[in-house]
């Protein structure tokens, strides 16, 4: 500590950042960590409740602890959610570990159309080519999937074809699959041909498209992965006997 910390009564960053250090210490006790959080919570600056939520970004030894110290922390979220709305949006917009900051939002924020918009906004931030977002990309699609029967989101999904991990596909491939809309399914039915999909990704577009007896042209293309198993047959796709 330096000799200015002394005479301040705003937290420095050094002090701001040992404190995050022990609110994640995985082998540590959990008052320790509990501790370190309700330090940085007291603060109440933007720096320290911007650091009080990396907690969210590690998962410790006990994972009994890790989750209530969690539902804690989301608990002094929404008591305390003039002073945390900004930091969590902006964990949101920024950050991949978002489960339990989407769950403090949503019940902060006025109405479903805020929240919506946030989701929009955090998704269109994690393009398709970045690998660093795959879990907060799966968790973002699967949000704004229950707003398909209000709201037309088809543009911002579809790139996600595409995206750099199997599991966003996935996940994609779900929510384009549900919205029952012509030109989605157009554009799932070309994957169907795809040489650069995974045979997993492929697989599972197969399955559900013909689960759903969706409509397909008699020269629909297959990838080469799907033709021992599916073909086209009066403008569905089914599995071979």
């Amino acid at each position: 500590m330096g000799i200015f910390d002394i005479f301040s009564s705003k937290p420095s960053l050094n002090a701001i950042n040992n404190q995050v250090a022990k609110a994640k210490e995985g082998y540590a006790q959990s008052d320790y960590r509990k501790t370190a959080m309700e330090k940085l919570l007291k603060w109440n600056t933007k720096e320290s409740l911007s650091g009080l939520l990396e907690r969210f970004s590690v998962v410790v030894q006990s994972l009994h602890w890790d989750q209530e110290e969690k539902k804690w922390l989301v608990e002094e979220i929404i008591n305390n959610k003039n002073e945390m709305k900004d930091v969590v949006i902006d964990f949101i917009l920024k950050k991949n570990e978002i489960t339990q900051c989407l769950i403090a939002i949503r019940k902060i924020l006025d109405n479903d159309k805020e929240y919506i918009e946030l989701l929009k906004k955090a998704l269109s931030l994690r393009i398709p080519s970045d690998y660093r977002s795959v879990q907060s990309k799966k968790e973002l699609i699967n949000e704004l999937a229950q707003f398909i029967a209000t709201e037309d989101l088809s543009d911002l999904i579809l790139p996600y074809l595409h995206d750099h991990s199997d599991d966003v596909q996935c996940v994609a491939i779900d929510f384009l699959i549900k919205s029952n809309n012509k030109e989605n399914n157009k554009a799932l039915i070309e994957v169907l041909g795809s040489e650069t999909h995974s045979s997993r990704v492929l697989r599972n577009l197969a399955t559900l498209i013909s689960a759903k007896e969706i409509e397909v042209s008699d020269n629909t293309k297959l990838a080469s992965v799907l033709k021992e198993e599916f073909s086209v047959k009066n403008n569905k796709l089914v599995r071979n006997e």
